[in-house]
């Protein structure tokens, strides 16, 4: 049996029929011929590498923007309380992290709404949004300003909610991990190399153009993103489709809006809720979300902590305070890499080490196989960050510590999104978004608590309760994701009941 590819012409059959033109011609053995239709291409799991990665790498810059802005000011902390007169604590560090309690808000309605009109069309709204927001943000005449601004720069974040669900949209399974670990490595580099870019514009130029250069920045790559970003969600791709046949054109139309209306009430409080109903629909996507609120919200204490504690116990101005952000940024990088080549290698082989075999049912609990690290590196680096700064051990010491949060985070991210998205499949992005939801909030208010605890019980003590909580749920971690499938069965129905969703 032998293949030849079809002309432009319409290829003729030994009977005289006629072929589709551009068709695959399989020669059977007996004489006959088979026509294989080419890919539907409308699906974007067969696009072209280059189209898919060229969406994928616009996403994560737009994306780098959004993490940058975030973290830019953090070193600008203290020159804008001198600016207002405003030396609250709770300010110095609740303006830091008040862009995570919009983004609490956000992850409620991006995923559902991306889900109902498309991927794109949210992004290129909401992008234009937190663009405009960000820019008022540098003309703010007063600490409140700057504290609603940032606020609504979170309520529009929708690159970083979308990233996850449009790589499951653009790689089949076995490619997802990968492309995934770069969608997430470029905007986590952002909250770390943030910080360092804020303290030589607060020191060199103003606290003002923390915001500016990032709304210059992204600026610049709004057009770029409205030629490049392609709709994604197949679903949507479809019923484009079906509107464009005459015939079904009033079915297409009330499939969008039913009873002719865009909105009511009962569809936003459906939209509101949609994303947690889903979420809980799977037991270990609980357990893991909750596990990333957790590592996402110490993260934050760092982010927003860290200028004014090497500031105040090293004396580091407010330049080379953003210098120590730069381990951070080393560990996130290693840890998306390591991400990168292990995520779809486990994915068909398990543990222990096994043969890769295609044939084999592919288990969604191998993707959490890489988190493994993690478990035992981020207590270590909380334990070696308190107490070296409590003792003040030489500066290198807690910076490289750093290095460990880093890694520990992004190697805990990439693995779990990677398995919500495979489990959750066309509604991921709503499960996506109560994930997010909780670790935004997580991420606004464990920062706040954090200057009280540090004064009370001091560094040492306070990053040791925080390491004894991960230590503590380490265990349930490591069962959920080193279980094997039961002896004798290969249908990924034992390991998985938990994991899918119900319905």
């Amino acid at each position: 049996m032998a293949a030849v590819e079809g002309s432009p012409e319409s290829a003729k059959t030994h009977e005289g029929a006629t072929l589709p033109a551009h068709d695959t011609i399989t020669v059977m053995p007996e004489g006959g011929i088979r026509p294989e239709p080419r890919p539907d291409l409308l699906l974007p799991q067969n696009w072209s590498k280059a189209r898919k990665w060229a969406i994928i790498l616009v996403l994560a810059l737009v994306s780098l923007m959004v993490a940058t802005s975030f973290g830019i000011s953090a070193p600008a902390s203290n020159a804008i309380s001198q600016e207002f007169d405003n030396y609250s604590g709770f300010f110095s560090v609740f303006f830091i992290t008040v862009p995570n309690l919009g983004q609490v808000i956000a992850a409620f309605y991006i995923g559902p709404l991306s889900e109902r009109f498309g991927r794109v069309p949210v992004c290129h709204f909401f992008n234009s949004l937190w663009l405009i927001f960000t820019l008022a943000g540098g003309f703010s005449s007063s600490a409140s300003q700057i504290i609603v601004f940032r606020f609504l720069t979170g309520a529009t974040v929708s690159s970083i909610n979308l990233n996850p669900a449009m790589a499951g949209d653009l790689f089949s399974v076995t490619q997802r991990g990968f492309a995934l670990s770069i969608a997430s490595l470029i905007p986590l580099l952002g909250s770390a190399v943030g910080p360092l870019i804020g303290g030589y514009i607060t020191q060199y130029l103003n606290w003002r153009w923390t915001f500016w250069v990032v709304a210059i920045s992204t600026g610049a790559l709004f057009p770029i993103s409205i030629v490049v970003l392609k709709e994604t969600y197949v679903p949507v791709l479809r019923r484009k489709a079906l509107k464009k046949q005459e015939l079904h054109r009033e079915k297409a139309a009330s499939e969008r809006f039913p009873n002719g209306k865009w909105v009511s009430a009962k569809m936003l409080l459906l939209l509101v809720f949609r994303p947690f109903v889903i979420l809980v629909s799977s037991r270990i996507a609980v357990l893991m979300g909750l596990y990333i609120v957790i590592c996402f919200g110490y993260l934050s204490i760092l982010n927003s902590t860290n200028a004014t504690v090497f500031q105040e116990a090293y004396g580091f101005s407010e330049g080379t305070s953003g210098l120590v952000y730069l381990s951070t940024t080393a560990g996130t990088l290693f840890g998306s890499l390591y991400c990168g080549i292990t995520v779809d290698y486990f994915l068909v082989r398990g543990l222990p080490y096994t043969k890769k075999d295609v044939n084999a049912t592919q288990h969604p609990e191998n993707r959490l196989i890489p988190v493994i690290p993690a478990l035992f590196l981020f207590p270590i680096g909380l334990l070696v960050y308190g107490w070296s700064v409590e003792r003040r051990v030489h500066f290198i010491v807690p910076i490289l510590s750093t290095f460990l949060y880093g890694f520990s985070l992004s190697s805990t991210t990439v693995p779990i999104m990677s398995y919500i998205v495979d489990i959750f499949g066309d509604v991921s992005a709503s499960a996506v978004g109560a994930v997010l939801s909780l670790r935004y909030l997580a991420g606004a208010f464990l920062p706040i608590a954090t200057p009280y605890m540090y004064a009370r019980l001091g560094y040492g003590w306070s990053n040791t309760i925080l390491a004894l909580i991960l230590v503590a749920l380490a265990p349930i971690i490591l069962r959920t994701t080193i279980r094997r499938p039961k002896k004798g069965r290969d249908t990924g129905e034992e390991t998985s009941a938990e994991a899918r969703p119900t319905s």
